[in-house]
């Protein structure tokens, strides 16, 4: 019986000797490094871009994150190599982190605007504590930095249904085109519709919906080195999508007098957007055709009713889409009935 308390008692020593640890000085436990700044020529601007750490060095969670130092470095542009990149590094300007939990682990973005003609700039981004601690430098991105192309005019938005084609005057400088697109009230997004640039000077949108309405601004870019420089963007223009194309004329009307009244009966439209049809009636005589009623039918078979007997009818069908146009088919080919009862 003692030699297992005895074990027991060393067991115990040694299980509370392994959970004791040496404190870990207040200098070490710093934000964790950002890996992925990243830069993108905006509007004639630089637009730097990282997601703010949500843990420290060490994987603990970061609670004290206090703001953002933006470092740079810049040389000279010699053919499409930098001369003197990577020395003396400054901070350029400092910026307090979001505030409270909800910035953590969110996009972060800082404006650059003094920026040289014919220079190559390195930046790199940390981040600090409250107690005055950073960050491990983040990831450097190089950026190749000329006069920006001018302003895109001329911009022209043509609606089609669930399209829109842009076009614009061409810019000389330009090596291609940037398209951007948004919905009131919301701002343009930081990257255009297009994943590459636009060589041409016209544009077709595919990924539009009928009649909401779109905002449109094109900008101007131009390849330095590895570097695409955005000008200034377009003035803006509105178009809204929309369908014009009615359906097909139906066909295959056919009209027989019955006691209850004169039935029509035609072939289905294949639209897939079909609302339905209107049946129009005039009396031999009359020079105009008169819709007999104003909601859709959504049956190829009508039953007129409001007839007198003995007269003698010609009648026609249309079809209508759905859409808020009410897009209207021009009138089928037209039959001629007598109601015999």
């Amino acid at each position: 019986m003692k030699k297992q308390l005895c074990l027991i008692f060393v067991l115990f020593l040694v299980g509370g000797c392994a959970l004791k640890k040496p404190p870990v000085p207040w200098e070490r436990i710093v934000p964790k490094r950002i890996v992925n700044l990243t830069a993108l020529s905006r509007e004639g601007r630089l637009v730097l871009e990282w997601t703010a750490p949500k843990e420290n060095s060490d994987k603990t969670v970061l609670t004290d994150l206090a703001g953002f130092r933006i470092l740079r470095s810049q040389g000279k542009l010699v053919g499409d190599q930098c001369l003197g990149c990577g020395e003396k590094k400054e901070v350029l300007f400092e910026m307090k982190a979001p505030d409270g939990e909800e910035g953590k682990g969110r996009k972060v973005a800082a404006i650059v605007e003094d920026l040289e003609p014919q220079r190559v700039y390195v930046f790199e981004v940390v981040s600090f504590n409250r107690r005055g601690h950073s960050s491990p430098p983040s990831n450097p991105v190089t950026v190749y930095w000329d006069t920006p192309p001018p302003l895109v005019t001329g911009l022209k938005g043509e609606p089609g249904n669930r399209r829109v084609e842009l076009s614009w005057e061409t810019v000389a400088e330009a090596t291609g085109y940037h398209i951007y697109r948004r919905e009131e009230p919301k701002p343009f997004p930081l990257r255009p519709l297009n994943r590459d640039p636009v060589l041409e000077n016209r544009y077709i949108d595919l990924s539009v919906e009928n009649d909401r309405s779109y905002l449109y601004s094109v900008r101007a870019v131009k390849q330095l080195a590895k570097t695409l420089i955005e000008g200034k963007g377009s003035p803006e223009v509105a178009v809204t999508p929309t369908k014009l194309t009615p359906p097909a004329s139906p066909v295959g009307l056919v009209a027989v007098p019955l006691k209850k009244g004169i039935e029509l009966n035609w072939r289905r439209n294949d639209e897939p957007d079909l609302l339905g049809y209107f049946v129009y009636r005039r009396k031999i005589g009359e020079k105009e055709f008169k819709r007999v009623f104003e909601t859709p039918l959504t049956q190829e078979t009508y039953l007129d009713t409001a007839v007198v007997r003995g007269e003698e009818y010609e009648y026609a069908i249309s079809a209508v889409d759905n859409s808020p146009r009410r897009n209207e088919s021009p009138l089928s080919e037209y039959v001629r009935v007598k109601n015999l009862y």
